[in-house]
C-alpha cells in the first residue's frame, strides 16, 4: 500500500490553493529527518503543527508527530524523555478520526523504538506485542510492514536471539516480494546489524559491500539515514577483523554523526584504542562523555550503562582515574533505572572493582598556589596540553584553595574540555555564591556556559545573587537571558538599566542596538550606532553598522556621513543612495534554512535581488534589501581566487519588495544563444524577470542524437504579482514554438488547468 497517497493529494490540493509553500513544508520535515538535519527538523516542527491546526486535519496531526518522533526516538535516541509524548501520540492515532490514517500505523514503531532507547532488553516483550498486534492489522504491501518487521528483528537482537531475528527477517523479506514488493534498505541494514551484534563481521561485511555495489550500480541518490549507518557498520565490521586502517578510513567524522550512531562509533572507536593506545586521548574521551551526558539527559538508561563501560576501560587505560569515577557513578544511577537487570549490575560491580584496584589520584606536581605557572610551562614545553589530566591535579589544588579565582576557572574550564558539564558548572556556582561581592572572570564565565546551554532558571539564580552587591552584573544576566529567549521588552529594559548604572558599557548600547534593528526600529538602533561611533577609540565597525540601521531608517545623509568617515566616496551629494556597484550575493533566511541569491549592490549596505527564487521558496526577485557588513564567507587568501570572489552578506531588512509572484520552472535543450536572448528580452518586455539556473555543463539526453545528449537549460521566470500564469503559459508555447526541441512547464501547465500530457512526453523523451 502507498501510505504517501494521501499526502500527495493534500499537497496538490495546497498547491492549487496557492500555498505551495505549506506543500513543501510536509516533504521538508520528512526530508530532513532522512538527512539527519535535527536542528532543522525542530525549527520546522512549530510551522507543521500549526499547519494541521489551520487545516483542522488530525492526520496532518499524527504525520507530523510521527516525524517529529522520528527526529527524537530516531535521530536523537531518546528515551524517557520522549517517553509522554509517544505514548501521547499513540493513543491520538487510534481514535476514530485518525485511525485510518497511515501514519496511524507508523507511530507503533515510534513507541517501540522509544522503549527501545529506554531498556532494549528489559522491554523486549512488550515492543515485541506492540510490532505483532500493528503487523496483525497490515499486509506486506505496506511501507510499514517494513519499519515494523525491523523494529521486531531488533527487539529479538536484544533478547539475545540474533539468529531467530535473521531468520525472521528472511521470513518478511519473502512475504514482500512475494506481494510484488521491493525490500527496503532498512532491511539489510537491520541484517548487517544483527549479524555484528553476533560477532559474524566477516558475514556482515560481505552484505555491506553486496549493497554498495548495488547502489553504485543504480545510481541512485541515497539519504544520510542510508549512507552514514553503512559506513559506520562497515567500519565496526573492519575493526572485528582487526582490519583497522581500513576501519579508520570507514569512520565518519565525529561531526557528521547524530546520536542514533553514537553507539555504533563508541564500539569502533572502543576497539581500535585497545589495540592502539596511541589514539586513546583525552579529546576522544570528551566525546565518549558528550555521548553519556546525552544518554543520561534524554534517559536511554542501557545505552547510558554499555557507553559508559567502553569509555570506562578507555579512561583507565589513560589513567583518568577521575573520569571513570565519574561515569562509574553515573552508570551506578542510570542502573536503578533500568526495567530489568540483565546482566546490567555485574557488568557495573566489575567495573568498580578495576577502578577500586587502581591507585589514588597523583599528587600535585608542585604546591596549589604554582600550579598554574607550572602548567603554563609545561604546555609552552610540550606544545600541547591535557585537561583530563591536568583536571584531576586542578580540583585538588582548588579544593585546597578555595579562593583562588583563577584556580576556580582553570579548573572549571579543564572539566568542560573533558565533557564534564555538571561538574564543571557546579564548581563555578560553589565560587560565586562564596564570592559574590565581585563579579571577577568566574561569574562571567559561568554566565556565559548558562546562556549556551538555555538555563533561563540559572540565570535567573545568577542575576539574584548579584543584584545587591553588583547591580551591573545583575543586569548583564537578564540581559543574556532575555537576548536567548527573545524577550525583547525585558532585554530593553534589562540593557537600559544597565547604562543607567555604568554609561560607558558599550557592549550593552551595541546589545540594544542589535536589538532595536531585530525588532524594526531602525531610528532608534541608528541613534545608539551613532553614539557608539562617537565613544569608540576604533569606530570603524560601529560605521559599517550605523549605515546598516541608518539604511534601514532611509536617512540617506546619516549614510553619507558614515561613509565619507571612514573613507568611501558615493557618487550621489543628496537623496535615495542607490548606485551599481557590482555583484553580491544575499543570504536571508526561509523557515531558519539560509537561502542565498544574486544581487546588484545599490549602495555601502543595500542591494538589489535579481535571482529568481526556486519555484517552491517564497519569491525574492526584485527586492531593495539591507545587509550586515560583515562576510558570511571569508575572502580567499589566493589571488587568483579572490579575483572571481563575490562576497555574501546577511539580508538584514526589506525596503522594498520586488512585487513578483512564485516563479515557473522550464527544463529543455539549449535552442541556441541567438534564440535564448531573444527570448529574454521578450519575456522582460512584459516585466517579467528570467533566471538561468543551468550550469554550462548541464545536459539532456535526445535518443534522436548521435551522441544521445544535447546542451540544457533549465531556467525560471517569475511575473509580478497580478500576472496571470496563464498568460506565461501562453506566452511560451508561442515563444518556444521555434525552438529546435520542445521544452517543459509541467507544473505551470498544471496550475491554468491546462493539458499535461505534452509536458511529460518531453520529461520522459529528454529525461528530466
Amino acid at each position: 500500500m502507498d501510505i504517501w497517497n494521501w499526502v500527495e493529494k493534500l499537497q496538490g490540493d495546497l498547491r492549487q490553493a496557492g500555498q505551495a509553500q505549506n506543500a513543501h513544508l510536509l516533504n521538508r520535515l520528512a526530508d530532513e529527518v532522512s538527512e539527519l538535519r535535527v536542528d532543522r527538523v525542530d525549527a520546522l516542527l512549530p510551522e507543521a503543527r500549526a499547519l494541521g491546526k489551520a487545516l483542522d486535519n488530525p492526520w496532518v496531526d499524527v504525520y507530523v508527530g510521527h516525524w517529529a518522533l522520528r527526529n527524537r526516538v530516531g535521530n536523537r535516541v531518546e528515551g524517557e524523555s520522549a517517553l509522554g509524548e509517544a505514548v501521547a501520540l499513540f493513543e491520538r492515532a487510534h481514535r476514530e478520526d485518525t485511525l485510518e490514517c497511515p501514519q496511524s500505523i507508523c507511530v507503533t514503531q515510534d513507541l517501540a523504538a522509544c522503549y527501545g532507547n529506554i531498556d532494549g532488553p528489559g522491554w523486549v516483550p512488550e515492543r515485541i506485542e506492540v510490532c505483532d498486534e500493528t503487523l496483525g492489522r497490515i499486509d506486506p504491501s505496506w511501507a510499514c510492514f517494513q519499519c515494523l518487521s525491523c523494529e521486531k528483528a531488533d527487539a529479538l537482537l536484544d533478547d539475545g536471539r540474533g539468529q531467530e531475528a535473521l531468520d525472521y527477517l528472511q521470513v518478511q523479506s519473502d512475504a514482500i516480494e512475494a506481494c510484488g514488493k521491493e525490500v527496503f534498505d532498512s532491511f539489510p541494514e537491520m541484517q548487517i546489524k544483527i549479524l555484528l551484534g553476533m560477532g559474524r563481521a566477516e558475514e556482515a561485511l560481505l552484505l555491506i559491500e553486496k549493497r554498495e555495489a548495488e547502489v553504485a550500480a543504480s545510481g541512485e541518490y541515497e539519504p544520510a539515514n542510508c549512507t552514514v549507518p553503512r559506513r559506520l557498520s562497515k567500519a565496526w565490521a573492519l575493526a572485528q577483523l582487526d582490519r583497522d586502517e581500513e576501519a579508520l578510513q570507514q569512520l565518519v567524522p565525529w561531526s557528521e554523526l547524530t546520536p542514533t550512531y553514537w553507539r555504533l562509533w563508541a564500539n569502533t572507536a572502543a576497539a581500535l584504542c585497545r589495540r592502539d593506545p596511541a589514539r586513546n586521548t583525552w579529546d576522544l574521551g570528551t566525546r565518549f562523555n558528550t555521548i553519556i551526558e546525552h544518554f543520561a539527559e534524554v534517559g536511554s538508561h542501557r545505552l547510558l550503562i554499555e557507553v559508559a563501560a567502553l569509555s570506562l576501560e578507555l579512561a583507565l587505560q589513560r589513567g583518568a582515574r577521575w573520569v571513570a569515577m565519574r561515569q562509574l557513578e553515573l552508570a551506578r544511577t542510570h542502573l536503578a533505572q533500568l526495567r530489568q537487570d540483565r546482566g546490567a549490575a555485574a557488568l557495573v560491580a566489575g567495573l568498580a572493582a578495576r577502578i577500586d584496584a587502581l591507585p589514588d589520584v597523583a599528587p600535585l606536581p608542585v604546591p596549589a598556589a604554582e600550579l598554574l605557572v607550572w602548567l603554563n610551562e609545561q604546555g609552552e614545553q610540550n606544545q600541547s596540553r591535557d585537561p583530563e589530566r591536568e583536571a584531576q591535579w586542578l580540583l585538588q589544588a582548588q579544593a585546597q584553595l578555595p579562593d583562588d579565582e583563577a584556580l576556580a576557572e582553570m579548573a572549571a574550564s579543564a572539566l568542560s574540555a573533558c565533557g564534564a558539564q555538571t561538574e564543571a558548572r557546579a564548581l563555578l556556582w560553589r565560587f560565586v555564591r562564596a564570592h559574590a561581592q565581585d563579579d571577577g572572570p568566574a561569574a562571567y564565565t559561568l554566565m556565559r556556559w548558562l546562556t549556551e546551554q538555555g538555563d533561563d532558571a540559572g540565570l535567573r539564580q545568577l542575576a539574584d545573587l548579584y543584584r545587591g552587591s553588583v547591580p551591573v552584573f545583575a543586569h548583564w544576566c537578564e540581559v543574556q537571558r532575555a537576548r536567548r529567549v527573545s524577550d525583547w521588552p525585558a532585554l530593553e529594559q534589562a540593557a537600559q538599566a544597565l547604562l543607567a548604572a555604568s554609561p560607558g558599557s558599550h557592549g550593552a548600547r551595541g546589545t540594544l542596538a542589535r536589538m532595536y534593528m531585530e525588532t524594526g526600529r531602525f531610528s532608534e538602533a541608528q541613534a545608539c550606532y551613532a553614539q557608539l561611533v562617537e565613544l569608540l577609540e576604533e569606530p570603524n565597525a560601529a560605521h559599517w553598522d550605523h549605515m546598516s540601521a541608518a539604511s534601514a531608517a532611509r536617512d540617506w545623509d546619516a549614510v553619507r556621513r558614515s561613509a565619507a568617515a571612514i573613507g568611501m566616496e558615493l557618487s550621489s551629494q543628496d537623496g535615495v543612495v542607490e548606485e551599481p556597484w557590482g555583484w553580491v550575493i544575499i543570504r536571508s533566511e526561509e523557515n531558519g534554512e539560509p537561502m542565498e541569491y544574486y544581487a546588484r549592490r545599490s549602495g555601502p549596505v543595500t542591494a538589489r535581488i535579481v535571482e529568481n527564487a526556486p519555484a517552491n521558496r517564497a519569491q525574492q526577485v526584485g527586492d531593495w534589501v539591507v545587509f550586515d557588513a560583515a562576510l558570511v564567507h571569508p575572502a580567499p587568501e589566493e589571488e587568483e581566487a579572490r579575483e572571481n570572489f563575490i562576497p555574501t552578506y546577511a539580508q538584514v531588512h526589506v525596503l522594498e519588495r520586488g512585487g513578483f509572484a512564485r516563479s515557473w520552472l522550464i527544463d529543455g535543450a539549449h535552442p541556441g544563444e541567438d534564440a535564448w536572448n531573444a527570448f529574454v528580452a521578450a519575456a522582460e518586455a512584459q516585466g517579467w524577470q528570467v533566471w538561468s539556473h543551468s550550469r554550462p555543463d548541464y545536459t539532456v539526453t535526445d535518443p534522436d542524437e548521435e551522441e544521445g545528449t544535447l546542451p540544457g537549460l533549465l531556467f525560471t521566470v517569475a511575473q509580478p504579482q497580478d500576472h496571470a500564469p496563464l498568460a506565461l503559459h501562453r506566452f511560451l508555447q508561442q515563444e518556444t514554438a521555434k525552438w529546435p526541441h520542445p521544452h517543459c512547464w509541467l507544473r505551470l501547465a498544471e496550475a491554468c488547468d491546462q493539458d499535461r500530457q505534452p509536458h511529460l512526453d518531453v520529461i520522459e523523451r529528454y529525461g528530466l
